[in-house]
C-alpha cells in the first residue's frame, strides 16, 4: 500500500512540482490575441486616430477669432481647417453605412495619451501666448506635424481598406494633406 511506504511523500511532491510549473508557466504565456477581429480592430484603432485628429483639425482656424496672422498663413489655415472638416463629415458619414466601423477605440498606452495631452496643452499656452511672426510660425509647425500625421496615417488606413468607397477617400484625403504639407513647409521656409 502506498499509505504505508514511501510513496505517499513522493506522490505528494511530484503532485507539487507539476502544479508549480503549470502555474508558473501560465503566469509567463503572453495572452494570445484572438485571430477572428483583429483586421477589423486595427482598423477601428486606425480611424480612430484619424477621425480624432479630423476633428481636432476642423477647429484650427478658430484661433484666428482671437489671434491675428497674414493674411496668407490664415488663408491657409482656413483651408486646411476645412479639408478636416470635410474630411470629419466623410468619417461620419462612413460610420452611419457601416456599424461595424467604430472611431472610439484608441487603445493608446498611458502614458502615450498623457504626453500627447501635455504636449498639445503646452502647444495651445505657447500659441496663446505668442504673437507676430512668432505665432504664425508656431502655427505653422503645428500644422506641418498634424498634416504629415494625417497623410502618413490616411496611407496606412489606405493600404488596409478593403471598402473601395474609404479606400479612394483615404487616399485623396492623404494627397490634399501631403499638398497642404508642402505649402505649409514652404511657408515655414520664408516662401
Amino acid at each position: 500500500m502506498w499509505f504505508d511506504g514511501g510513496m505517499r511523500p513522493r506522490f505528494f511532491v511530484y503532485g507539487a512540482v507539476v502544479c508549480v510549473l503549470a502555474l508558473a508557466g501560465c503566469s509567463t504565456v503572453p495572452p494570445v490575441i484572438p485571430i477572428f477581429g483583429r483586421p477589423a480592430r486595427i482598423r477601428d484603432e486606425g480611424y480612430s486616430l484619424l477621425y480624432s485628429l479630423a476633428d481636432k483639425q476642423s477647429n484650427v482656424g478658430k484661433i484666428l477669432i482671437i489671434k491675428k496672422a497674414s493674411a496668407k498663413v490664415s488663408a491657409e489655415i482656413k483651408e486646411i481647417a476645412e479639408v478636416f472638416g470635410k474630411a470629419k463629415e466623410r468619417l461620419d458619414g462612413f460610420a452611419k453605412e457601416d456599424n461595424g466601423l467604430s472611431f472610439k477605440m484608441s487603445d493608446l498606452p498611458s502614458m502615450e495619451e498623457k504626453t500627447r495631452a501635455a504636449i498639445e496643452s503646452t502647444t495651445t499656452k505657447d500659441l496663446l501666448f505668442s504673437s507676430g511672426k512668432a505665432f504664425e510660425l508656431r502655427l505653422l509647425l503645428t500644422q506641418v506635424q498634424a498634416l504629415d500625421y494625417a497623410s502618413h496615417l490616411a496611407n496606412e488606413l489606405a493600404d488596409k481598406e478593403g471598402n473601395p468607397k474609404r479606400k479612394e477617400f483615404l487616399t485623396q484625403f492623404a494627397k490634399q494633406c501631403e499638398e497642404h504639407h508642402k505649402t505649409v513647409v514652404e511657408m515655414v521656409g520664408g516662401g
